[in-house]
């Protein structure tokens, strides 16, 4: 069975304005510990977390190098809306990336925490499962990003999402069919 780990992230708002974007990262439930001490080990030490932002170039570079070691895909959803905020935004995002992981099949989301916006995550599994768009089986939960190496991988796509849509291809292309993008 597959698992999914999800992060989001704003484009740059000057150059790609009103968008937003959710990845989703799927891999096999066994392969689990083992990429997530690969990613603990790309952690420098005055880190808390692998961030792309805060990420210089050549590391950015290593990042997205690492990721293609891993055995892993992406989704990327990409919601883009003028006006909008960035709570309508994730949850766009999330009402096409449920019922998506939940047919591939993967049977459990983990995303990085929110606080309290989480609640608004876990309302939308609800409604879903009401109207029958997934299943019981489906399961939503949310941890902070430092916690779990795992979320990482979901930022470093992200972060190479934002460059590509910003013009900058190159670490897009080095992930090649790894990552699978869906605009709304």
């Amino acid at each position: 069975m597959l698992t999914a780990w999800g992060d989001e992230s704003g484009s740059q708002p000057s150059r790609d304005p009103d968008t937003y974007l959710v990845a989703a990262v799927l891999i096999d439930s066994g392969d689990v510990p083992p990429v997530r001490s690969a990613m603990d080990a790309l952690r420098l030490p005055d880190e808390k977390k692998v961030h792309w932002h805060s990420s210089t170039d050549s590391r950015r570079e290593d990042l997205v190098a690492a990721l293609v070691d891993i055995p892993a895909m992406s989704v990327v959803v990409v919601h883009h809306q003028a006006r909008a905020g960035d709570r309508r935004h994730r949850r766009k995002c999330l009402e096409y990336l449920f019922p998506e992981l939940a047919r591939m099949p993967c049977d459990q989301l983990t995303l990085e925490s929110r606080g309290p916006q989480d609640n608004s995550d876990l309302d939308l599994v609800q409604k879903f499962r009401s109207r029958k768009i997934i299943g019981s089986g489906f399961r939503v939960n949310h941890l902070a990003g430092p916690a779990e190496p795992m979320l990482w991988i979901a930022d470093v796509v992200c972060g190479a999402v934002v460059q590509y849509r910003v013009g900058n291809p190159r670490y897009l292309d080095k992930l090649g069919g790894l990552v699978d993008i869906h605009h709304l």
